[in-house]
């Protein structure tokens, strides 16, 4: 690269022409202008751009340079001014202070000052006037009537505040909630009717259901009750049994709760005949109720007792008149080997039991010795004369049970009767005890 290019300008001068600078005939020979020219023409800048980019940029400098010099050439009269102004301020401050000191201390001074002596003058009528206005012992003290007048706000300001929310309007600010509470108040009211209503029939409910447990534990009682009276009724008929047993020499057994051979458990006492001295000659089972069956399942408990105690003759004893099966009767034989009886459980009248017992003894003997000569007519006479009279023991009976206050009578009746069933049994066992020997 060359050192030095001439330019292609027309020596001419410099002008400023309508608002432009107008060069012609300027030669440049800073080195660093020909090396920036030089550089951007090989980048394909023109020489005039370049040139034209410079002197602008150039301009910028010497224009900021230029306002930098009067910055600090106003900057140096400034500090220069306010030193001046610092100074006269300060001078003229003194004098202002010592005259301001000389006026205070000629109007405040502590000995000879206006202000002390005016203050000295007046000290009685200053100090009456606070007294009167900020003494707390007089009425009229400032305190006192701000107290009043505050009391006095607070009053009006409450009576505002209390007509304000007791207003009906939409004054009270209030008026929304209290609405709000009042149907909520009413809804409350209703639930709460209906909860009642509600409790009324819950209550009824539990009534009920108390009533029906009430019924129910009753029942459940009552049921235990007639267990345990059942229990009792077959344990007393029992003793009765027993003592009859015992009398002739037969073996009564408790058999109400024990298996018999099969497995069954049909026929509460057994009576073994003459068991007492020598070998059983028969065999009596009593079944004991304290309620009342039908016919049909009477004659099924009788037939059980029958074969699983194998015995010749049942007897059905149940506790009353009233437990008897439909279309039976008491103290009459049935089938040849069945028979049913009452024993009132609250009387324990022994009389109809012991006849029954006596009449199937001696059926269960006749069938045993069936081969010993025995007076035939005479044994059925009386077996004849026996049922006849233990019909009659119970129809009169049956008259003593609805009128037992009433008919002495029948009393004296039912005792000759019974007597006359005495006779014939104990013929009948006097014929058969004389056929055996």
């Amino acid at each position: 690269m060359e050192a030095a290019q001439t330019l292609p300008l027309k020596p001419r001068t410099v002008e400023l022409r309508d608002g432009r600078v107008l060069v012609d005939g300027l030669v440049l020979e800073d080195r660093t202008v020909v090396e920036l020219v030089g550089a951007r023409l090989e980048q394909g800048v023109a020489a005039e751009d370049s040139v034209r980019a410079a002197v602008e940029i150039g301009a910028r400098v010497l224009d900021r340079e230029a306002t930098q010099a009067e910055v600090d050439f106003v900057r140096g009269e400034f500090e220069r001014a306010s030193t001046e102004v610092q100074r006269a301020f300060g001078e003229r401050a003194g004098k202002v202070a010592e005259a301001l000191e000389a006026q205070l201390e000629q109007f405040l001074g502590a000995e000879g000052g206006a202000m002390s002596k005016a203050l000295d003058s007046h000290a009685g009528e200053l100090a009456e006037m606070i007294a009167k206005n900020f003494g707390g012992d007089r009425s009229t003290a400032v305190q006192h009537q701000l107290r009043e007048v505050v009391a006095k706000q607070l009053q009006e300001s409450r009576a505002d505040l209390l007509r304000q929310f007791s207003a009906q309007d939409g004054h009270n600010p209030l008026a929304d909630f209290k609405d709000s509470i009042v149907r909520a108040m009413s809804g409350q009211e209703k639930v709460g009717r209906d909860l009642i209503d509600r409790l009324g029939k819950l209550e009824g409910e539990l009534s009920r259901l108390r009533d029906a447990s009430a019924a129910q534990a009753e029942l459940e009682a009552e049921r235990e009750r007639s267990a345990v009276k059942g229990h009792d009724f077959e344990e007393r008929a029992f003793e009765l049994v027993q003592a009859m047993a015992d009398a002739r020499g037969d073996v009564a057994q408790h058999v109400g709760h024990a298996r018999s051979e099969s497995g069954g458990k049909r026929g509460d006492i057994v009576i073994e005949l003459e068991a007492a001295s020598s070998d059983s000659k028969g065999r009596i089972v009593i079944d004991t109720k304290d309620e009342r069956l039908s016919r049909n399942d009477a004659w099924r408990v009788l037939n059980g007792s029958l074969d699983e105690r194998d015995a010749s003759f049942a007897i059905l004893l149940v506790a009353s008149d009233g437990k008897l099966p439909a279309r039976t009767d008491p103290l009459h034989e049935y089938e040849g080997n069945k028979m049913l009886v009452t024993l009132d459980k609250e009387s324990l009248d022994p009389r109809a039991l012991e006849l029954a017992y006596r009449y199937a003894r001696c059926r269960c003997l006749m069938t045993r010795e069936k081969g010993l000569e025995v007076d035939a007519a005479g044994v059925s006479g009386a077996a004849d004369e026996a049922l006849s009279a233990l019909k009659d023991a119970q129809r009169i009976r049956g008259s003593l049970t609805s009128a037992r206050n009433g008919v002495q009578s029948a009393h004296e009746a039912l005792d000759a009767m019974v007597a006359r069933v005495q006779a014939s049994l104990e013929r009948v066992e006097t014929l058969i005890a004389s056929a055996s020997n």
